[in-house]
């Protein structure tokens, strides 16, 4: 099968080489799984860019893929056939850890050892018996690929949104979403639809400094999106970090709120050095992070995408195929692009 590999030198082709692999074999108890699609996170061009995985390693997680081959035990068991649509977490967390039973089941040993294998930047991939149990949802004919795409990605705004515990505090709400990439605008859709399921007293501010994510975001449920931010003081009470600029940290310590919550969701490169700690302390900061979704969040994403209460596929600025999704990756960049997506259908 054809597969996009990590390569380092490869850098005009943002890292990825084509490759031929041998389909892994797999026993009675995986499953085989054609790859009709997959977005391309964030953390995949993070991993590329900072030599994070080792060369030859396919990535890919944001995987819509229809069944390949099954055993019969496991097409009755998990009601699963050839041909149907699915979609699933790449990690399994074993849900028996402390981690697990505190609902942080991205910290647990056993999610961050899962995947697919390999990655879904390839033809085919396998599950293992783990994945149909837990992660494996299937796809309704009314949903579209690209749309299902984005459920891992939304689940794991899910989290960060209940983590910040912005939709149980009382009063009026100010928050402000710094980059409105993918992520700043998943999370600022989830809480437009929130406040409106729930009649809560929110106002959801973006900031970006490239016009059209400003516009986009505008035009799905933000009520102001602005190049940049004022510092004053207490702006807000609810700050997501979406961006990985150091800027933003600072940004967001001077703008929030005495007893504000500051989500951290990006990375920054290793020499930053953190957070302001006398503001962290005088003014009663919440700063958390928040990584990838936990089940339930899963199972949210999916259900709100199969109900159609929320809708990404418009964020899908450039698409792809395996020849050429390195040549994209680089020309979305360019181009200010929000999300590429890889079409293998």
């Amino acid at each position: 099968m054809k597969a996009l590999e990590y390569k380092q030198s490869k850098k005009d082709s943002a890292f990825l080489q084509i490759a031929n692999r041998e389909i892994e074999t797999h026993s009675e108890n995986e499953c085989l799984i054609k790859v009709r699609g997959c977005g391309v996170c964030g953390s995949d061009l993070l991993k590329l860019e900072r030599s994070l995985v080792k060369e030859g390693t396919v990535l890919g997680h944001e995987m819509v893929g229809e069944i390949y081959k099954i055993s019969d035990q496991l097409s009755e068991k998990y009601n699963l056939k050839i041909g149907d649509r699915i979609i699933s977490s790449h990690h399994v967390p074993c849900g028996i850890c402390d981690y697990c039973l505190n609902k942080q089941e991205s910290l647990c040993k056993q999610f961050k050892s899962t995947n697919f294998n390999p990655g879904a930047f390839c033809e085919y991939t396998i599950l293992s018996e783990d994945h149909l149990k837990y992660t494996v949802r299937k796809i309704s004919e009314h949903v579209s690929d690209l749309e299902a795409s984005f459920t891992e990605p939304i689940a794991c705004c899910i989290k960060a949104i209940k983590k910040s515990k912005l939709l149980e505090y009382r009063g009026k709400k100010q928050v402000t979403i710094f980059g409105l990439g993918s992520i700043g605008q998943i999370i600022g859709r989830l809480i437009n639809h929130y406040r409106q399921k729930l009649n809560l007293d929110i106002n959801i501010d973006g900031i970006d400094l490239i016009e059209a994510k400003r516009e986009q975001a505008l035009e799905h449920g933000f009520d102001q999106c602005l190049d940049k931010i004022e510092d004053s003081g207490e702006s807000s009470n609810f700050i997501f970090l979406a961006a990985g600029a150091a800027p933003c940290v600072d940004s967001a310590i001077n703008n929030i709120s005495n007893g504000g919550t500051i989500v951290v969701f990006s990375s920054l490169a290793e020499e930053f050095k953190g957070f302001n700690n006398n503001a962290i302390y005088y003014k009663e900061l919440n700063i958390m992070g928040s990584y990838s979704p936990n089940l339930e969040d899963l199972y949210e994403a999916h259900e709100l995408i199969e109900k159609q209460e929320i809708t990404c596929g418009d964020l899908i600025s450039h698409k792809s195929n395996l020849s050429n999704l390195g040549e994209t990756i680089l020309k979305a960049r360019s181009e200010n692009g929000i999300k590429v997506y890889l079409d293998l259908t």
